[in-house]
């Protein structure tokens, strides 16, 4: 154990913190490996044998965010009670609210991710497969309780995710950030389901 006394995920976590509030408080530009250890009580060295380097920092700042996202969506799977179909507008409204609320509430953090966010990222695509993996199991269901027809839930997730890109692509958010588009977004999707006749 550290000097500190913290243990090592508890070092992580606590040098994810301090680099969110600098990243506020200064803009993601400003962010120091050595300023974030003295914070920390720690030597320069000693914060690298757990960040390689600021750009491995900021992908665990990242990482944290998606996966808050991915605890969002799962909160609405496991809803009881709710229609599928209605379960399905509200995941996918839930998503492109967290995105928003980035966009205009973290601008910072949102241009550390655009920019340390790649699509080949193991943290991009573990959250890429368990969102996939939500969207073909809220499909299922409503497949099992006949609201929508009977068809391969993985290729109408693949469709309907496509179909949604203007509501949960961080860039295509980002641009329209000032607008309203969330009576937008329900009338796409059911635009979407109505098109592909899969509504009861």
């Amino acid at each position: 154990m550290p000097r500190t006394g913290l243990t090592a995920p508890e070092i992580k976590e606590k040098a994810i913190d301090a680099t969110i509030a600098t990243m506020r408080k200064h803009g993601f530009d400003k962010v120091r490996l050595t300023a974030i250890a003295k914070q920390l009580g720690l030597s320069h060295a000693a914060l690298y044998l757990h960040f390689k380097d600021k750009s491995a920092l900021f992908d665990a700042v990242s990482e944290r965010w998606l996966r808050e996202i991915d605890d969002r969506l799962e909160a609405v799977c496991a809803r009881p009670g709710k229609d599928p179909t209605d379960k399905l507008q509200l995941w996918m409204l839930t998503l492109h609210q967290a995105k928003l609320a980035k966009v205009l509430h973290d601008p910072e953090l949102y241009k550390s991710f655009d920019m340390q966010a790649g699509a080949q990222k193991p943290y991009v695509r573990r959250h890429m497969d368990v969102l996939r993996g939500q969207l073909i199991a809220l499909i299922t269901a409503a497949i099992a309780q006949r609201r929508l027809r009977d068809a391969d839930p993985a290729k109408l997730a693949e469709i309907i995710w496509e179909a949604m890109m203007a509501f949960h692509h961080p860039k295509l958010v980002a641009q329209h950030h000032h607008e309203k588009r969330e009576a937008l977004l329900k009338r796409v999707l059911d635009s979407v389901l109505r098109g592909l006749d899969l509504k009861a």
